[in-house]
């Protein structure tokens, strides 16, 4: 018994972890985002997406995921693929996206409507 309340302890140290660690990349894509000029809001409890933004020209929905290496971009994709089929009506001008953070890198996807793939971030990378 003992040893599975420190299994359930570091398990739910982990997810605390990365959710902290989602929480810090969709602060700084926010913050990208505002420097390229867009009007930018974050949504709140696990919603999906996590960011919506905008200027005259674009409207982006942005699913933000964080890992520690590449490994995991299989299931942020996976996730994110999941989310966009459930959503019932997206506007035709919107871009959804997910923004993926892993070696001080975002890797972007653009969903096509059945399938992602990969494009050009929309916001600058941080000032080194």
């Amino acid at each position: 018994v003992f040893t599975e309340s420190k299994a359930i302890a570091k398990k739910n140290k982990s997810n605390r972890n990365a959710r902290a660690r989602g929480s810090r990349a969709e602060v700084l894509l926010v913050n990208q985002l505002i420097e390229q000029g867009y009007e930018v809001r974050r949504s709140h409890l696990s919603a999906f997406p996590d960011v919506i933004a905008w200027n005259e020209r674009q409207f982006l929905l942005i699913e933000v995921k964080a890992r520690t290496n590449n490994t995991g971009l299989g299931n942020a994709l996976s996730l994110f693929k999941k989310s966009a089929k459930l959503l019932k009506v997206v506007h035709n001008d919107a871009l959804l996206l997910c923004y993926v953070r892993f070696n001080g890198n975002w890797h972007v996807y653009k969903w096509t409507g059945s399938d992602t793939i990969k494009v050009i971030p929309y916001s600058y990378e941080e000032r080194q």
